[in-house]
């Protein structure tokens, strides 16, 4: 039997796919829009990209955990597939919003550091901070499931979740 550490790094990786898959299809489709039907899709802003890019990447992604996760199944379709699923501690409405809020928070601080760097020519210290801040929290999350042998993360611990075996 796998442990719960790899067992969650592979439903991680199949979960990413679908996410780069969906990211693809955007991607294709905004080129598509943008080529062949002449419409700009830069709204001259990083403020406003940055709001364009949440409503059609980020909130489609973090509704698919999120609604995955709150479901029955209470798993995303890597976690399915990889026969685990979370379990809420503490009987919490809002532990699984949490959960994926606090999972996706360093992905949306990074893109608005990202906006920032493709908008204006020179790089800032607070953008700086928004590219790198991310990563530290990613990899303080990483490390907290390593620790826990893939049981709980430093934002499962936030959410009162965990994730379990099925």
């Amino acid at each position: 039997m796998k442990s719960l550490f790899c067992k969650r790094v592979l439903a991680f990786l199949i979960d990413y796919t679908v996410i780069i898959i969906y990211a693809v299809l955007l991607f294709s489709g905004s080129t598509l829009l943008q080529n062949h039907f002449n419409v700009d899709l830069n709204f001259g802003s990083p403020i406003k990209n940055q709001i364009l890019s949440f409503f059609t990447l980020t909130l489609p992604v973090f509704l698919y955990f999120f609604l995955s996760e709150k479901s029955n199944r209470k798993a995303t379709i890597g976690k399915k597939v990889m026969g685990i699923k979370i379990a809420i501690l503490k009987n919490q409405n809002n532990s699984v919003f949490l959960r994926n809020f606090f999972k996706f928070l360093p992905w949306e601080i990074a893109h608005i550091g990202v906006h920032q760097v493709v908008f204006y020519e020179s790089v800032s210290t607070e953008t700086w901070i928004l590219l790198i801040l991310p990563q530290i929290i990613v990899c303080w999350y990483l490390l907290s499931v390593i620790i826990s042998k893939g049981k709980s993360s430093f934002y499962d611990k936030l959410s009162n979740t965990e994730v379990t075996l099925t």
